[in-house]
């Protein structure tokens, strides 16, 4: 069940990944609501005092150490599993796109006016690159066939047939068969 969700192996359809992204953003809504619900209601005077504010810094500490990484991890694993079905390499994809980020929120903080808004989030360009991959991730259809010359190299692609004649190696290729709807390499069997 855990691999379910820690797993960067595999591969997510589009309703997968939506429903698996929204119940990621749901649970984490939940629990900042619960956190910040049990600080209020314990320490809620108009002036907080120090014991209210250092209940405040014992969560926030809190979420930066179990809670931040926890998500980044999960969001990261669905992220993958979802490039992956769509034919993107998700061990270029997302550390290009987490390159990308810095250097875009770099830039905004060296030239101040071109962020979105005056804001130091990011800049216009930062923006449409994250919604364009953000939609790709949502509506991009997904590979239908598992493609076996390309994870086995000396398999030979069904629309290339193995070379006849003077050019055919001295040992015959081992060709797959037809196997049951599987899952990754379990799902193929080679003689």
């Amino acid at each position: 069940m855990f691999s379910a969700v820690f797993s960067f192996r595999g591969r997510l359809n589009r309703l997968q990944y939506f429903l698996g992204s929204w119940g990621l953003g749901t649970v984490t809504l939940v629990l900042a609501v619960i956190a910040l619900a049990s600080v209020g209601s314990r320490y809620g005077g108009a002036t907080p005092d120090r014991a209210a504010l250092l209940t405040l810094g014992v969560v926030a500490l809190l979420v930066l150490i179990v809670a931040l990484p926890l998500y980044l991890w999960i969001s990261v694993s669905l992220q993958a599993r979802r490039f992956r079905d769509i034919g993107w390499e998700p061990v270029f994809v997302i550390p290009a796109w987490m390159v990308f980020d810095v250097l875009d929120h770099l830039a905004v903080m060296g030239a101040p006016q071109i962020a979105v808004a005056g804001r130091l989030s990011g800049s216009w360009l930062g923006l449409l690159v994250n919604l364009a991959l953000g939609l790709c991730l949502l509506f991009w259809p997904g590979k239908k066939a598992f493609d076996v010359a390309g994870v086995f190299d000396d398999v030979p692609s069904p629309a290339q047939p193995a070379p006849a004649g003077p050019a055919a190696p001295a040992v015959a290729r081992a060709q797959p068969l037809a196997a049951p709807a599987g899952f990754g390499r379990r799902g193929l069997r080679v003689r």
